[in-house]
């Protein structure tokens, strides 16, 4: 699959952003169609999403290019990440185009345009008392399912690991967990060592996109026994 392109202009601040070593593996086509769906609609979120890519495509050829000077040196790949933030690297922002949201539609464009179809038109299945889920992808290495949770306003998500990374992107509402509140535009990143529980915000309902590798690791009973029949 060639990588979405982000479009869009988000006019609310985004904190919490994926890391520079996914933009570079974006940039060099390196991620699985699930990894690259939901990395490319986080960055439709994103003002500085067209500088951000330039500097980590310089980045990712100056790597390729140290790699036989350093022989990979421990330092190597910080050094060149670095380059990231530094004027050395820079590349001029180009304008991203505003795309034209559906009414009531908070699928940003490179999901709603995968998709082909708005938000309420997906085949959502019970997950739990007041939330939902669509599976959208299954494939990749370590097993990887890109998939949605809807859930209604102040809902709590039972305590769960998990198998390998779990990259969950807010499209509506907000989600709160240990870490942080994350809102729309927001995505957090959680590997198989954080254990957390979740609790959607008030107010309005919550939809996510999310990328897990493996099956979900439940604390609780009832959500174990329930597990083989909810997909995850």
């Amino acid at each position: 699959m060639t990588a979405p392109t982000p479009a869009g202009v988000n006019t609310k601040p985004v904190n919490h952003r994926l890391g520079d070593e996914w933009l570079m593996a974006y940039a060099a086509g390196a991620l699985s169609e699930g990894q690259s769906l939901i990395v490319a609609s986080h960055l439709s979120y994103l003002n500085d999403a067209p500088t951000r890519i330039s500097l980590a495509e310089a980045a990712g050829g100056a790597l390729l290019e140290r790699l036989e000077a350093d022989r990979m040196a421990p330092d190597a790949l910080a050094r060149t990440l670095a380059l990231l933030d530094s004027e050395e690297a820079g590349a001029p922002a180009v304008p991203v185009p505003q795309h034209a949201a559906e009414a009531g539609d908070p699928l940003p464009a490179p999901l709603r345009d995968w998709l082909g179809c708005s938000v309420d038109d997906l085949k959502w299945t019970w997950l739990g008392p007041g939330m939902k889920k669509v599976n959208l992808w299954h494939g990749g290495q370590n097993d990887q399912r890109l998939w949605m949770l809807r859930a209604a306003p102040g809902i709590d998500i039972p305590m769960h690991g998990h198998s390998g990374t779990e990259l969950v992107l807010v499209l509506k509402g907000s989600l709160t967990d240990p870490h942080g509140t994350f809102h729309t535009g927001d995505i957090e990143e959680c590997t198989s060592d954080v254990v957390h529980a979740l609790r959607t915000g008030e107010g309005e309902e919550c939809i996510c996109l999310a990328l897990t590798e493996g099956p979900t690791r439940f604390k609780g009973l009832i959500a174990r026994m329930l597990q083989p029949f909810i997909g995850l």
